[in-house]
């Protein structure tokens, strides 16, 4: 049983869940599996691994770096997670290291200072909460199914 299956055996909500779901550093091989759980979960995941890229490495991480080969997850889950102004950034961000990337350079620090890491960071977790107790009820209500 791994934390996924613990967290949903223990009717976590909200920000127990969340915090749960950080165990995906403790147990990364459950990155192979998510695709057995509903899709808010590797949301969740997704929103922590960019979070956590974001407090490590910086912005570029997620641009150029690292994680860029999952950037478009990142962008669809803060999108299905209901950020969509962060979502925004970033795709304009991408936009411009793509077409120019001395440009981004330049714009580097108004981009980063947009993000909720820098703004309203407690007002982004809580739009990640409600998603995953919204997702937690309709789950337990049936409406989203166990891959």
């Amino acid at each position: 049983m791994n934390f996924i299956d613990k967290a949903f055996e223990q009717n976590l909500s909200g920000d127990d869940f969340l915090q749960a779901m950080a165990d995906i550093y403790s147990e990364p091989e459950v990155y192979k599996i998510l695709d057995k759980y509903p899709s808010f979960v590797a949301d969740v995941i997704l929103i922590i691994d960019y979070d956590t890229a974001l407090q490590m490495d910086g912005f570029d991480d997620i641009i150029s770096g690292n994680l860029s080969s999952r950037y478009t997850e990142i962008v669809a889950a803060l999108k299905r997670c209901g950020v969509e102004h962060e979502a925004g950034i970033l795709e304009k961000a991408k936009e411009l290291y793509d077409s120019d990337e001395e440009s981004y350079n330049k714009e580097y620090d108004n981009l980063n200072g947009q993000i909720a890491l820098h703004n309203d960071y407690n007002g982004f977790w809580d739009i990640i909460r409600v998603y995953i107790d919204e997702n937690l009820e309709k789950f337990q209500l049936g409406w989203i199914a166990r891959s």
